[in-house]
């Protein structure tokens, strides 16, 4: 059912307001009331049935409780007990008085997400850029110069080794026989778990022939599960259906294949090289990152699912940020990673490292301003949750993108709020000091002149 405003308790009248208790000049309130809540109203009006159901919870309190994890690195269980314990984040959520409960349960953030969308969650990155865009930070000339690359946003998996994922087939496959009541001719669970561990300390001591005959046991016991199974089970359901699959998917699949799986919960997830020296292979998805050239904004992060090449991930990046900011795209600052690019639009894209003979002064010194992405992009997953997806599929992984993104930007308003606050005190100040001293002048009177020729 359609959110209500929250209810007014008439103990409330009793209570102190937060207008007499918290500091109106501090960051988070000032960061607040530029925020265009009513915004948010229009666009996830349409996820909820007017008249079925119980109401929902407050928008502003979901959309403040988003911004606040990703802007401060938080989890859905760990910004609610902060949240309890801080009147400024309840403030920002749109409560006026001191709550001494949790307005939901965490779970009720999984459920919104998944009934809200990432594309509609998109929304919270475009309401930072107007705010920027509100507050002067940015132009619409710096909008139109961005800088794009690409990064791995990885899922929350152990690292993929044959023996882990055989044995952890087996397990998930009795453990669902015993739920459905199949008899199995024989679970091979403690064998397994042997096999397993002796198949790691070969592949540790580089005893490989020793290693395959164990990976070679796991798979003849795991296809003699299944096939078990299948005889007993006539009439599976969908999940038993989509884990036979994936396990007999693995069971079947080689070293020199393509699009293996890495994983029974997230079957989606890919092996992706970057190039880097500490860590040369990397499971999770693509995602594509743009920001301003100047200010370092961000302005897209849009999911890029499975292992493209970045060239012909350049046409949907600027799509993107077209979408997100309004402004056409004159001047797109990539990596020699985008040599070959496939993008055939207005946009001029500069590749960092050519041409550099008949470039300008400022053409050079835009083409170094693209390595200032890189950074941005650690910062996102060391400081708003980029690194590690915990969200759930595909659709997760592009609501956690687009969520880092609107993280990042609101800390940065909020540092920009911090660092401005104190210097409009100080003029404020100065100002005050010299009308006072102004009517103190006007206020004393002058001493009288004596003429001593009279």
């Amino acid at each position: 059912m359609t959110p209500k405003k929250q209810p007014q308790d008439a103990f409330e009248l009793f209570r102190s307001h937060f207008d007499q208790l918290l500091n109106p000049n501090h960051p988070l309130i000032v960061l607040a009331k530029q925020i265009d809540w009513p915004r948010f109203d229009a666009v996830f009006a349409e996820c909820y049935s007017p008249d079925m159901g119980a109401p929902g919870k407050a928008l502003r309190l979901m959309v403040g409780l988003h911004y606040l994890k990703h802007m401060f690195n938080e989890s859905d269980e760990s910004v609610l007990e902060r949240w309890i314990e801080n009147p400024y984040w309840q403030y920002f959520c749109g409560f006026t008085h001191m709550q001494h409960e949790l307005p939901l349960h965490p779970t009720a953030l999984v459920k919104w997400r998944q009934r809200v969308g990432s594309e509609r969650l998109a929304e919270l990155l475009r309401e930072t850029i107007e705010m920027a865009r509100r507050g002067k930070h940015v132009t619409d000339h710096e909008l139109s110069h961005v800088n794009v690359d690409t990064t791995v946003q990885e899922k929350n998996i152990t690292h993929p080794t044959d023996s882990k994922l055989l044995l952890r087939a087996m397990t998930k496959l009795v453990t669902a026989a015993k739920d459905r009541g199949i008899p199995l001719r024989q679970s091979y669970v403690r064998v397994a778990k042997r096999a397993a561990v002796k198949a790691s300390r070969y592949a540790h001591a580089r005893q490989f022939k020793r290693m395959r005959h164990q990976l070679k046991f796991l798979r003849t016991r795991l296809g003699r599960l299944i096939r078990d199974i299948e005889r007993k089970c006539e009439h599976p359901d969908e999940a038993m259906v989509t884990l036979l699959a994936l396990a007999d998917r693995l069971r079947a699949q080689k070293r020199s294949d393509k699009n293996k799986l890495y994983s029974l919960h997230e079957p989606q997830t890919c092996c992706i090289s970057k190039g880097k020296a500490r860590k040369r292979y990397e499971f999770g998805q693509k995602v594509a990152v743009a920001t301003t050239n100047r200010g370092n904004w961000f302005v897209a992060a849009e999911l890029i699912a499975g292992n493209p090449y970045d060239g012909h991930t350049l046409a949907a990046t600027l799509e993107a940020v077209e979408a997100h900011t309004g402004v056409g795209v004159q001047y797109a600052y990539v990596d020699r990673g985008y040599r070959g690019h496939d993008y055939e639009g207005p946009t001029s894209v500069e590749i960092a490292g050519s041409g550099g003979k008949r470039l300008t002064r400022m053409q050079k010194r835009r083409r170094k301003r693209r390595a200032a992405v890189e950074p941005k992009i650690g910062h996102a997953k060391s400081d708003h949750r980029m690194g590690r997806c915990f969200l759930k599929g595909l659709d997760g992984d592009a609501i956690n993108a687009t969520l880092a993104a609107a993280g990042a930007n609101m800390l940065k308003l909020l540092r920009l709020l911090r660092c401005a606050l104190p210097m409009w005190h100080r003029l404020r100040r100065g100002i005050l000091n010299s009308v006072v001293r102004q009517l103190q002048k006007a206020s004393v009177p002058q001493p009288r002149q004596i003429n001593l020729a009279a």
